[in-house]
């Protein structure tokens, strides 16, 4: 019960800055929900994709991959929108889902414990904004204060951290020492003389990562 609560409390907690259709979905949960993102579901097996159908208590989404899974609600399930409990007669098709709960991977099938759900306007405007507001990939390489990412869109990117800038790993801030090739990361910022700055950089510990789409970034 402790620990429901707990998970719940960091779901909650999620929802401070807005933050990927199917590569943006986690990232845009993330950013939605804060600086956890889907690893506040550290023993929670999730899976996120687009709506294709709402019926009852069940959505159906698919994934990147393509694959097509059931979210199941229930009575017990917290279903929240920018912040805000939602009932499931309010989820729209397109919208873009993530949930966490027990996961049957045979049988493509989820019960949810939580929900979150981000509409395919916002996602629009999130894809749109990516390299500009805001930044998702893997590190590339490293050069003194330039960093270079293979964003979640594959392409590649170079950002340059500069006194503003801070980063966090696993809710701790650390420097840019502690930030390695091949690290996951997800960050906001803005473009500055036409190259992005981020004001805050957060690594993604691959450890927390669980379930076929747990991965924050969608990369391997």
């Amino acid at each position: 019960m402790r620990q429901a609560k707990h998970s719940r409390h960091c779901f909650l907690r999620q929802s401070g800055w807005l933050l990927p259709l199917f590569f943006l979905t986690s990232t845009l949960l993330a950013m939605q929900m804060g600086e956890s993102g889907p690893g506040s579901f550290p023993d929670l097996p999730n899976v996120r994709g687009t709506v294709k159908s709402v019926h009852g208590s069940d959505a159906t989404i698919q994934t990147e991959a393509g694959q097509m899974y059931t979210i199941h609600t229930s009575d017990n399930t917290h279903i929240y929108k920018d912040r805000k409990p939602l009932k499931m007669s309010e989820i729209q098709v397109g919208d873009m889902l993530m949930g966490a709960g027990s996961l049957d991977e045979k049988s493509h099938l989820l019960r949810a414990v939580f929900v979150g759900d981000i509409d395919a306007a916002t996602v629009a405007k999130m894809r749109a904004e990516l390299g500009k507001t805001w930044i998702a990939g893997k590190v590339l390489k490293i050069d003194e204060a330039r960093i270079t990412v293979d964003r979640i869109d594959h392409k590649t990117q170079v950002m340059e951290a500069d006194e503003t800038t801070s980063f966090r790993k696993d809710g701790q801030s650390i420097t840019l020492l502690d930030v390695h090739v091949g690290d996951p990361i997800r960050g906001k910022g803005e473009v500055k003389n036409g190259v992005f700055v981020p004001t805050e950089l957060t690594v993604i510990d691959p450890g927390r990562r669980r379930g076929p789409n747990a991965s924050p970034l969608d990369h391997p």
